[in-house]
C-alpha cells in the first residue's frame, strides 16, 4: 500500500526552483566575490545551536520567534534565528589568537518561526560580514561603504538607500536617567516598531525626571534627520553628544567615498537586536515595506559570553528579500552569465561513455558552457524540448561517430547541421 504525503512544504518554507534558484545563488557568489575582495575570509556556523547562545542578548522580538526544542540528550537547541552570536562564539572558540581585526564573512540559512508575510520566510537566507577588534569611526565606514557596494553591483545603485541612526544616543542618555539595561533594551525594542508612545510611556514608569527625558525623545523624534540639532537637544548628556560627533565624523568619510547609494540620517531609527551599541544602519527600497539589510556595532557581545572586551561592527543581507525586491523592480542581475546550452545525445545507452567524454571536453575547455546528457530519447521529440529550453546547439553520439573519433553538431538556432573531429568541437561551441 502505498504512503500518501503531503507535497506543500511546511508553512513559511519553500521550494526554490530555477530560475529563482539560480539567481538566489548568484547573489551569493556576488556577495562572495565582492567581500573577499575587501579581504574577507569565510566561516561557516552550524545551523543547529544552543539555546542560551540567542537568548542572552538576540532582542524580544527574535527570543519569542525561535525554532527551538530539546535534542536526544535533553539539551535545549535552536536552529540558529540569526548569524552573529554564532559568529562571536566561534571567535571565543577558535580566533582568540588571531591578529585583529578579523575581516569574517557568511551565507547561512537562518530560521524564525514568524507569521508569513511578502518576502518574509520562516527559513532564509543571510550573507554577512564581521569586522571583531577595530573600534573606530572608520570601522563603521569601512562595512556600510562595503554593504552599499555589495547592493549597487546587485542592480539597486538607483532605487537602494541607506538609513543611519544611532544606538549609542539612547544607551548614554538612558543611563544618564537611571534607565536599567534590561528596560533599555525594552524602549529600543518598542522603537524599532514604531511604537513611539509605548516607549514614553515606559520612559515615565523607569527614569529618573523622567519629564526632562520625554521632552528630549520627543525633540529628537520631531527631527531625527537634523543630525547638527541633536548637539544642541543632547547639551547636558556629554555621552550622548559624543555619538553624534560620531556620525558627523562618519558622515565625512561617506562623503570623501562616495557611497554608490543616497543615505540620510534617522535619530529615531533602532534595530531589534539588542546587543547593538553604536552606529547601525539598513537599507531600504522605496515603496517597499521592509528593509533588505541591516547591521551595527555591537562592542559588549563576545564580552558577554565571557570573553574579553572586544568591538564588532557588521551586517547582514537579506537575500530572499534582496531578490524579491530586484523581481519587483524588473531588475535583470547582470552579473548572472548566462551559461551556452549544449545538449548531447547518445543515440543508444552503448554510446553513453563516449558522449561523457565529449560532455567533459566540453565542460573543461569551454568557459561558460552547460552541456547535459540525454539518451534513450527520439530526436524528434527531444528537440522541440530544447528549443523551449534555450539549447543553443545538439551534439549528436551514434555509431559512426563513436567509431571515427567524431560529433555530428546542430545549430538548432541556425538550422545547420555539420559533422566535426572531436577535437573541433570546443572551437565550434566557443565561436
Amino acid at each position: 500500500m502505498r504512503a500518501t504525503i503531503q507535497l506543500d512544504p511546511l508553512r513559511g518554507f519553500r521550494d526554490v526552483l530555477p530560475p529563482e534558484s539560480t539567481r538566489l545563488l548568484a547573489l551569493m557568489r556576488l556577495f562572495s566575490d565582492v567581500v573577499e575582495s575587501r579581504g574577507y575570509q569565510p566561516v561557516i556556523p552550524p545551523t543547529l545551536e544552543r539555546f542560551e547562545l540567542f537568548a542572552l542578548k538576540s532582542g524580544e522580538e527574535i527570543r519569542n520567534s525561535m525554532f527551538t526544542f530539546r535534542d536526544k540528550s535533553g539539551r535545549e537547541v535552536a536552529l540558529r534565528p540569526e548569524v552573529t552570536a554564532s559568529i562571536a562564539r566561534i571567535y571565543l572558540r577558535h580566533l582568540r589568537a588571531r591578529p585583529k581585526p578579523l575581516r569574517l564573512y557568511y551565507i547561512a540559512n537562518c530560521f524564525r518561526y514568524e507569521n508569513p508575510q511578502r518576502a518574509r520566510y520562516r527559513e532564509f537566507w543571510q550573507a554577512g560580514v564581521e569586522l571583531l577588534g577595530a573600534y573606530s569611526v572608520a570601522s563603521d565606514f569601512e562595512v556600510i561603504a562595503l554593504l552599499a557596494d555589495y547592493v549597487a553591483r546587485a542592480g539597486l545603485a538607483k532605487q537602494a538607500r541607506v538609513k543611519i541612526g544611532s544606538t549609542r544616543v539612547y544607551r548614554a542618555l538612558f543611563r544618564a536617567y537611571g534607565i536599567s539595561e534590561e528596560v533599555q533594551d525594552h524602549i529600543l525594542h518598542l522603537m524599532d516598531k514604531k511604537m513611539y508612545e509605548r516607549a514614553l510611556e515606559v520612559v515615565r514608569s523607569s527614569a529618573r525626571n523622567a519629564d526632562e527625558l520625554v521632552r528630549t525623545l520627543t525633540s529628537l523624534w520631531d527631527n531625527p534627520g537634523n543630525v547638527s540639532q541633536a548637539m544642541e537637544v543632547l547639551e547636558g548628556v556629554p555621552q550622548a553628544r559624543a555619538a553624534v560627533e560620531e556620525l558627523l565624523a562618519l558622515d565625512k568619510l561617506i562623503r570623501e567615498y562616495g557611497l554608490p547609494l543616497s543615505y540620510y540620517y534617522d535619530l529615531a531609527f533602532a534595530r531589534g537586536l539588542a546587543y547593538y551599541t553604536g552606529v547601525i544602519f539598513e537599507v531600504e527600497v522605496e515603496g517597499f515595506g521592509f528593509s533588505i539589510a541591516g547591521g551595527g556595532r555591537y562592542d559588549g557581545l563576545v564580552e558577554l559570553y565571557g570573553g574579553e572586551s572586544l568591538p564588532g561592527t557588521g551586517f547582514a543581507v537579506g537575500l530572499d528579500r534582496l531578490l524579491y525586491v530586484m523581481n519587483s523592480l524588473g531588475v535583470e542581475p547582470s552579473y548572472v552569465k548566462p551559461r551556452r546550452r549544449v545538449a548531447i545525445v547518445a543515440l543508444s545507452e552503448d554510446l553513453v561513455g563516449y558522449a561523457a567524454k565529449v560532455q567533459r571536453l566540453l565542460t573543461e575547455r569551454v568557459g561558460g558552457v552547460s552541456a547535459a546528457l540525454f539518451y534513450g530519447e527520439k530526436l524528434s521529440k527531444l528537440i522541440p524540448r530544447l528549443l523551449d529550453e534555450g539549447y543553443e546547439y545538439l551534439v549528436v553520439v551514434g555509431p559512426r561517430e563513436a567509431a571515427e573519433g567524431k560529433v555530428t553538431v546542430k545549430d538548432l538556432r541556425r538550422k545547420v547541421q555539420e559533422t566535426l573531429e572531436l577535437d573541433e568541437l570546443p572551437g565550434h561551441v566557443e565561436g
